[in-house]
């Protein structure tokens, strides 16, 4: 499960009174007390089975949290008086986990629903008590940050979004944010396009670290938030593979993308290897690459491309025909182009897929 700053904090207070060595995680194996330790952790199977019962693993003793998405402690020592001391400690976060339930903000209640945490009827429960209308059109916006936690991000974001607005910002990880904006019928994704680049340059401004957005697609139930949120996290899953460079990431602008991915890796590498293999690799240069990579940003427009390239027309038709002549395609032709793109889209798909955020 999730822990917001708040409660991970109250947490951490007391788990830094105890004289031990702890540590405090995920049920992925991510540490996330002390944050200055980075490891991530294999979790026993044992463990996994029966989280709220005491384990004795490698001289530490492990326990978890009650609930379907446990919190895990591993303290130092494998006597009775660390599996009690274990014991009491998974008992103070589950009362910490409750108060917070029972005190849930909106936010809080919002986060719960884009993560799908919340039942159908505890949902409608969540949208009488904040108000949430059940039959609203909603945009999800993702936002991640490598380098920034949620915590700082979340009141850069406040300042950027109208305060008067029925929108929700929400944190959704350690170094993530999400926000809900309330469309209505005047709605285009360029309007949101437009919003993610200016929060983005404003990230960049004050913090010098820049932000992958997602943008998911437009969902009118309450129930169906959480799809809109999954497809604003797999647009800068996909996005990001394909397309290294950019920052923000539509989901119902990647269908060749989100395609591609699906695609097996021995057959992305069987016919990516048909175009690029040891007999073009001359041709295919770094130079080569960013002029056809330049020339299908500005769809296929020779004047425009050569003079972002600070080249001469005549030069970039000279290396077009030099591909036409040596594998057949003909990049100035629509077909020829969508076939080359292609080709070199699908050998993204063999390159080291960074983890998913």
């Amino acid at each position: 499960m999730y822990l917001d700053h708040r409660v991970l904090a109250k947490i951490s207070q007391i788990l830094s009174q105890m004289t031990m060595q702890v540590i405090l995680f995920d049920s992925n194996g991510q540490v996330l007390w002390p944050e200055d330790n980075h490891k991530e952790l294999t979790l026993p199977e044992a463990l996994l089975k029966n989280p709220t019962e005491p384990l004795v693993y490698g001289g530490f003793t492990l326990i978890g949290t009650e609930d379907e998405q446990p919190l895990f402690i591993c303290l130092s020592g494998d006597n009775a008086d660390v599996k009690s001391c274990a014991v009491l400690c998974a008992e103070l976060i589950n009362t910490l986990m409750r108060m917070d339930m029972g005190q849930a903000s909106v936010e809080q209640s919002m986060r719960s629903i884009l993560r799908g945490e919340a039942e159908a009827a505890e949902l409608e429960a969540i949208a009488s008590e904040h108000n949430l209308p059940m039959e609203q059109d909603r945009c999800v916006m993702y936002f991640h940050f490598a380098e920034l936690d949620s915590e700082a991000a979340l009141n850069i974001l406040k300042n950027v979004v109208d305060e008067n607005s029925t929108d929700i910002i929400t944190e959704v990880g350690r170094h993530a944010v999400a926000l809900v904006k309330t469309v209505d019928e005047r709605f285009e994704f360029a309007d949101m396009e437009q919003l993610a680049a200016a929060i983005e340059n404003t990230f960049v401004s004050e913090t010098s670290h820049p932000a992958l957005i997602g943008i998911g697609d437009v969902r009118s139930k309450l129930t169906q938030l959480s799809e809109s949120y999954e497809e604003a996290r797999a647009a800068i899953n996909v996005g990001r593979m394909y397309h290294p460079k950019q920052q923000i990431f539509v989901y119902r602008k990647m269908l060749i993308e989100r395609f591609l991915a699906k695609v097996p890796e021995d057959t992305s590498q069987e016919f990516h290897q048909m175009m690029f293999n040891r007999k073009t690799a001359r041709l295919f240069n770094d130079e080569m690459i960013h002029t056809i990579e330049k020339f299908f940003e500005n769809s296929l427009n020779l004047s425009e491309t050569s003079r972002q390239l600070y080249i001469h027309r005549n030069t970039l038709v000279y290396r077009l025909d030099k591909v036409q002549r040596i594998i057949g395609l003909d990049l100035r032709a629509f077909d020829d182009a969508v076939t080359f793109k292609l080709m070199m889209l699908l050998g993204k798909n063999n390159a080291d897929r960074k983890g998913k955020v």
